[in-house]
């Protein structure tokens, strides 16, 4: 056993201290390398403090089959994209509180299409069978990636694909709906 497997053996068995010990040598090199994922020194910080908050809380359960320094740096990048993932998803929701608390300024004719649109939009959505429903607002409205739906629902990644494909072939018959959506909304903030 190296040092690295005796410290998170001890970990394994509640000892803090080695914890901290790898910790203290891990740390710095692995915000280096998580912000070139996210891009920010305190994020990076955030990410790899995690990464250790994670291994603490799972201490009894984990199970590493590679090096611990090769298990911390897959940790770091995953959880990295998925915070850049989140990020994303977060500023495409302000997004749209943004366009909605803008939506206030719409004529009642222009409110009225709106809601029209947005009805036919949410009425095509729901005549999904139910469990493309979920996946398919699970990915697209919630931004989960599919092997997150798949852990989320206890499925196979394949299976979501399989139905996310349905759904899209399915959505995509009523484009010209999601297209008038699109350019109704473009052309309203046009004259704001």
């Amino acid at each position: 056993m190296n040092k690295d497997e005796i410290l998170f053996e001890c970990v394994k068995k509640d000892n803090q201290q080695a914890l901290e010990q790898l910790f203290q040598k891990y740390y710095f090199n692995l915000c280096l390398y998580a912000k070139n994922y996210v891009g920010s020194s305190d994020l990076a910080e955030e990410v790899v403090a995690d990464v250790f908050f994670k291994i603490w809380q799972n201490r009894k359960t984990l199970c590493i089959t590679t090096s611990l320094k090769s298990y911390l740096y897959v940790a770091t990048k995953n959880l990295a994209i998925n915070v850049v993932h989140k990020t994303k998803v977060d500023v495409l929701k302000q997004q749209i509180t943004d366009v909605n608390s803008n939506y206030s300024h719409l004529n009642t004719d222009e409110t009225l299409r709106y809601n029209e649109v947005k009805i036919q939009i949410d009425q095509i959505i729901e005549a999904l069978p139910p469990q493309r429903k979920i996946i398919f607002k699970l990915n697209r409205i919630d931004g989960l990636k599919y092997k997150e739906i798949a852990d989320k629902l206890g499925i196979s990644v394949s299976t979501v694909q399989k139905q996310m494909l349905e759904a899209i072939k399915y959505v995509s018959q009523f484009e010209s709906q999601f297209i008038t959506f699109i350019i109704f909304f473009c052309f309203s903030f046009i004259h704001v």
